[in-house]
């Protein structure tokens, strides 16, 4: 009888232990992102999308194969619209060309893709547009024209960051570009997207997977002056053996930066498989998680040019004094991108009401270090600064700020700012997206009241 209570109770530990275990091992970062925390644990995303920096505001542009965009994945990714620019309509997922829906499913959940406990994407809060461009397993000339009106369409939609996996060398219908004509000024595809950049897009497109046979360069259009290359790197940040190098043929470095391009966690497309995940190859998965860096950077700081956002990437990467023909400038840190600026906030403030008491909350950091005292909010009645509040830091990096309800009358808009201990500064919102929150008591809403909306 003894021995049978001591296998009882001994069972029931044991029981305890695996129970704590499963709930301990739900709240941890690898189960929350599950096979795809590797991928965002290389770039250093992970505390940004805790911090609520996840691209909120920045609008992407993809220009790919095809797109599944009812995969489970996507239920709460935000596509403000699609284009289909072989036949001008907008579906994008073509069902007699399953490769390309594929692999535009590929990408855009590197970047855009939320399923907890499955993907989570690099700037998932961002706001999408899709342009489907293949008509074909094949590389036909048209393609790239398609591709060169997706990008033209991309831009009327005002997007802020266009990405594309697609590359253009040989084609199977027309006599096809050289490695030598990889120097920004043949492809058709690479003047258009310089010529975006011209306008202050920031364009970023796969370097390639053709550094193992005679090819080797980089392909078009990330060869563009302006055009971010991305290249591949493994598990171990080493670049990937099958990812195109430089320099261009007119001898600039390329690629400029690399990403995880092997062993990268995908939602996919295969008919029969509605949900279906699975680790994929290439390039083609190096340039969204560049594009997605990118836009944590101007969802923190949409102030800033696309030149600077060029220049985050860059000098946060793993070696920017010594950039070099396979992986550029290196691996981009986005916690150190995010920051390079001055301190980031989080995208939306946090808002509650209590006992006649409104407080407001928001994480800031720098990797340059936070300036604890710095972190001020300002409120703001009839476009005049009505007083500026010191935020007290109630957890790490987590800032609150209280004012009682009878404040509330001049209370129709705020602003957070901050500096690092550099002495950069950064006033949060600001640029194109606004000069300040706006909190609506009556229906508990804060939005951003943006100024050209009342210039017009």
């Amino acid at each position: 009888m003894k021995n049978q209570k001591i296998l009882i109770v001994t069972v029931f530990l044991i029981t305890l232990v695996i129970f704590a275990l499963i709930i301990f091992n739900r709240s941890t970062d690898e189960y929350h992102y599950g096979n795809s925390f590797r991928q965002n644990y290389m770039v250093n995303t992970i505390r940004l999308h805790k911090y609520g920096i996840t691209g909120r505001r920045v609008r992407i542009g993809l220009i790919d194969a095809g797109f599944f965009t009812k995969h489970s994945v996507f239920t709460q990714t935000n596509i403000v619209d699609k284009f289909n620019s072989a036949d001008n309509s907008r579906q994008v997922a073509d069902t007699n060309h399953i490769p390309g829906a594929d692999h535009g499913t590929n990408v855009l959940s590197v970047v855009g893709g939320y399923e907890k406990n499955k993907l989570i994407g690099i700037a998932y809060g961002a706001d999408f547009i899709l342009a489907k461009t293949d008509i074909s397993s094949d590389r036909f000339r048209c393609e790239e024209l398609l591709a060169v009106s997706a990008a033209k369409w991309l831009f009327t939609e005002a997007a802020d960051i266009i990405t594309t996996s697609l590359s253009f060398n040989k084609f199977d219908d027309a006599d096809y570009y050289s490695p030598g004509q990889m120097d920004g000024e043949h492809s058709r595809l690479t003047k258009i997207a310089d010529s975006l950049v011209q306008e202050g897009v920031v364009f970023t497109a796969s370097a390639g997977n053709n550094f193992d046979n005679n090819w080797r360069i980089i392909e078009a259009p990330s060869d563009g002056y302006g055009v971010l290359a991305a290249g591949s790197v493994d598990k171990n940040r080493v670049h990937s053996f099958f990812s195109s190098c430089g320099p261009s043929a007119d001898g600039r470095i390329k690629p400029d930066l690399s990403a995880p391009g092997e062993g990268v966690w995908t939602a996919n497309y295969l008919p029969g498989l509605k949900n279906d995940f699975g680790w994929n190859h290439g390039t083609s998965l190096s340039a969204p998680i560049i594009a997605g860096i990118a836009a944590l950077i101007l969802s923190a700081h949409p102030e800033l040019k696309n030149f600077q956002v060029a220049e985050a990437l860059k000098k946060s990467a793993s070696h920017p004094e010594k950039p070099d023909n396979f992986t550029g400038w290196g691996i981009p840190d986005a916690e150190k991108a995010v920051s390079y600026f001055g301190p980031a906030f989080s995208n939306d403030p946090d808002i509650s009401e209590h006992d006649n008491v409104i407080t407001i909350g928001a994480y800031v950091f720098s990797s340059y270090g936070l300036d604890n005292n710095s972190v001020k909010m300002t409120v703001v009645s009839n476009k005049v600064i009505a007083e500026v509040f010191a935020m007290r830091e109630l957890r790490e990096n987590y800032f609150v700020c209280s004012l009682g309800k009878n404040e509330q009358g001049s209370f129709p808009g705020f602003y957070f700012s901050a500096e690092d201990r550099r002495a950069v500064p950064t006033k949060f919102p600001s640029g194109r997206i606004g000069e300040y929150f706006r909190y609506d008591p009556r229906e508990k809403k804060t939005d951003i009241f943006f100024l050209s909306h009342e210039s017009k």
